[in-house]
């Protein structure tokens, strides 16, 4: 009767183990994923503290565009000479530095931080075959499921979101520029044969018919129906993530700048 017992008290106790042991391997997978990442947003974070207070004109308010920011971003610059750009989104968790390398590897942030270490989140950087002087540029993001980065570029699909959220400020080392949101699509990488529409090859230097063409294709791809849209030649800004809509999908956000002392 006695070993009866003990037998049955082990068949309660060996699923109860399973799953202590189950979620001591989850904690630890979650722990080796989520806590880089935690400690790559701290760097982010301190790298923006450490930025000296923006001047009240150059508020979200503002219709006018600051060109007093040369040194605002002089302490990032030492850090990493890299630096080409701080992106922000107000209202959003889009706050970063992004990068710029040369065209030998222009990916080189996608798997790197800001300390040039290895990153499963990376860095925001400027693509191949453009810069912020382009005609048109793309900036890449990863879509992390933490939100960081780019992972929730993807709201934009929300027209409400979308309305509420179309500026976008991007600080250089010299001035202080403001872009207006005018589309949100989904798309995919092609095959470089595919006879379609791929903005990633609609960067750097624009022509006007290959400017208007890439502003109408935009358009027409966008989820999203916004009243305005932007005029040859206003620079375009292309916002770039992944998307899992379908293999080697991109979800895409574009802007175009607004010139100093008009309304953002």
């Amino acid at each position: 009767m006695h070993r009866k017992k003990k037998s049955t008290a082990w068949l309660y106790l060996l699923p109860v183990t399973v799953l202590i042991a189950l979620l001591v391997f989850s904690s630890y997978r979650a722990l080796r994923v989520y806590l880089p990442q935690w400690r790559e947003q701290r760097g982010f974070a301190e790298l923006r503290e450490a930025l000296p207070t923006e001047p009240p004109e150059a508020s979200e308010a503002s219709e006018e565009i600051s060109t007093t920011f040369v040194n605002r971003y002089k302490s990032v610059m030492e850090k990493n000479g890299d630096f080409a750009c701080w992106l922000k989104i107000p209202d959003t968790a889009i706050d970063y530095p992004v990068m710029k390398t040369s065209e030998d590897d222009p990916e080189y942030y996608l798997r790197r931080d800001f300390n040039k270490k290895y990153s499963i989140a990376g860095c925001l950087f400027i693509g191949g075959g453009c810069n912020l002087d382009s005609d048109s540029f793309v900036i890449y993001g990863h879509n992390m499921d933490t939100d960081s980065m780019f992972g929730a570029l993807d709201r934009y699909a929300d027209p409400d979101y979308a309305l509420e959220h179309r500026l976008i400020r991007i600080g250089t080392p010299t001035e202080n520029r403001r872009y207006r949101v005018f589309a949100a699509f989904q798309t995919k990488i092609y095959d470089e044969n595919a006879n379609v529409f791929k903005y990633y090859e609609r960067i750097g230097s624009l022509d006007e018919p290959t400017y208007l063409d890439t502003v109408s294709n935009i358009r027409t791809m966008s989820m999203i129906d916004l009243a305005d849209a932007p005029q040859y030649p206003a620079q375009l800004l292309f916002l770039s993530t992944c998307s899992y809509h379908t293999k080697d999908g991109r979800f895409v956000v574009a802007a175009y700048r607004v010139e100093p002392g008009k309304k953002s």
